[in-house]
């Protein structure tokens, strides 16, 4: 019974580490965008599913009877515990590079500077404004 669990498991992780990859990608934009869940959507999901499946796998291959070679265990677990440790620290505001972010995202983070240099630049100009006012 505890392979079916290890199966349902790979099948459902396998599933959902195609899925946090491919989503954002396909969609033009999204109700998380600007918040923290934005960043675990992009970054810090899919490495902890892709780890969650190989781990299952792992597990119910082991319960089949057939044991991975220790090399191949050790590189699986470790690049998606890899990709886990730099997922969260992008989902905690270290700047990725720019391929790994779908283009959209990328459009919109540029509307936004664009947006607050304008409203930094407005501000600016109306104290300077304020202060002319109150010299003359």
């Amino acid at each position: 019974m505890e392979i079916v669990w290890w199966l349902l498991a790979t099948l459902v992780s396998s599933v959902l580490a195609v899925w946090f990859v491919v989503y954002p990608r396909i969609i033009n934009d999204a109700t998380w965008y600007g918040f923290f869940s934005e960043r675990m959507y992009l970054y810090a999901f899919p490495p902890f599913f892709a780890a969650a499946a190989f781990y299952s796998m792992r597990e119910a291959s082991r319960g089949f009877g057939h044991v991975w070679p220790d090399w191949f265990a050790q590189v699986t677990i470790g690049v998606t515990g890899l990709l886990m440790i730099l997922g969260l620290l992008a989902a905690l505001g270290m700047p990725v590079p720019p391929f790994l972010t779908p283009k959209w995202v990328r459009e919109r983070r540029k509307q936004d500077r664009e947006e607050r240099r304008r409203r930094r630049e407005a501000k600016k100009s109306a104290k300077e404004d304020e202060a002319v006012a109150n010299e003359g």
